[in-house]
């Protein structure tokens, strides 16, 4: 099971999440071991920062960018490995790679193939020993090559990348769609305020996706079953085993404030980095929404949760309203809202596609109007 921690636990577990954002730079008046008030706002803080959900809860994505955060360039050597390495030390390193004009496949802090064949090319480039280890040497001579060139905007590199990846699509027929239900069973993240866990409302608006997405031609695929809870990781592996066109991330928000309402969505962006047709996906799905459903806007963010950033395909996750707020949280738990959110959703996505370049139904098939 993925960590999960959050206001009122305590233990080492909480002990050793307060010393990591101490060491990052945030206050932490709690005593040690307990997840108080201090640790909360610490938390939210440091989801902020680095373009999580901000609900102050440490889970599987928090606990994973944490981890990562506390890496700097030069700790240790980076290189090609079963798991592969991930931090901010292989972020850093893909921006000067990017920087220097070698493709990494988008800086995302994955020290995959595309930035080990980087670490060759600089490596020849330089004289060096072209083993794809970033060492001391490798790292020297790049702070030193980084200074003599001109910036390329990560965000280009990142663009031409997920480019590539949608110009063939042309309808919902033939494209294949994975639906993540979001939520995860047995974890209890939130209720209706009838008692209905968030996994199973997910599950239930997913399911009746996954039908209609299929009698239109299309090929959906579904990220978990009703009960079982893979990884944010292996949904985002089942997706790029499947060869996905579009992932679909379905969530639904909670806050203590109970007035709280609306639907948001994410696209992976991280500074100057951004998925570019994500965040153009994640714009139509959330406009879409709103206006169907009459709730607020709360617009398209920019994230850097794990099924976004290791996804390959276009990939969002759309929130379709809190389970706190007493009216859209019931509305969210009943089966005729549920339908009316899937038709909505369609409409979202279908209106994307017939937006994409070459598309020959778009001219004889009006796509879905803006907001």
């Amino acid at each position: 099971m993925e960590p999960l921690y959050r206001h009122g636990d305590s233990g080492p577990e909480v002990r050793d999440v307060q010393r990591r954002l101490v060491d990052l730079g945030h206050d932490v008046d709690d005593t040690p071991g307990r997840f108080g008030d201090a640790t909360a706002r610490a938390v939210r803080g440091f989801q902020q920062e680095r373009g999580l959900i901000a609900d102050g809860i440490v889970g599987p994505d928090t606990w994973r960018t944490l981890v990562e955060a506390a890496w700097k360039l030069g700790d240790r050597v980076l290189y090609q490995t079963r798991p592969t390495m991930r931090g901010d030390d292989v972020r850093d390193l893909q921006d000067r790679l990017d920087r220097i004009g070698l493709e990494v496949g988008g800086p995302d802090g994955i020290l995959g193939p595309e930035t080990t064949a980087a670490v060759v090319e600089f490596q020849l480039m330089q004289g060096l020993k072209a083993d794809g280890q970033a060492g001391a040497l490798t790292i020297d001579a790049l702070h030193r090559v980084g200074r003599d060139h001109q910036s390329i905007a990560a965000s280009q590199v990142l663009e031409r990348h997920r480019l590539g990846r949608r110009r063939h699509l042309r309808s919902l027929s033939g494209s294949c769609i994975v639906i993540d239900p979001g939520g995860r069973p047995g974890a209890g993240t939130h209720d209706s305020p009838d008692g209905v866990p968030d996994h199973e409302i997910t599950w239930a608006i997913a399911s009746r996706l996954h039908g209609r997405l299929g009698a239109l031609g299309a090929r959906p695929v579904l990220a978990r079953g009703p009960t079982n809870d893979p990884s944010s990781s292996e949904r985002a592996a089942l997706a790029n085993r499947e060869d996905a066109d579009v992932v679909l991330s379905l969530q639904t928000n909670g806050l203590d404030q109970p007035a709280a309402h609306g639907v948001a969505a994410y696209y992976f962006g991280s500074g100057d980095t951004v998925s570019v047709p994500g965040r153009e996906l994640a714009d139509r799905m959330v406009a879409t929404v709103a206006e169907a459903t009459g709730t607020l806007n709360c617009r398209a963010h920019a994230s850097t949760s794990t099924l976004l950033r290791e996804t390959r395909a276009v990939a969002v996750t759309v929130e379709l309203g809190f389970l706190t707020h007493p009216d859209e949280g019931r509305a969210l738990a009943d089966a005729a809202h549920q339908a009316h959110l899937v038709e909505a959703l369609l409409t979202g996505v279908r209106g994307w596609l017939l937006e994409q370049p070459g598309n020959d139904e778009a001219r004889t098939t009006q796509a879905a109007p803006e907001a």
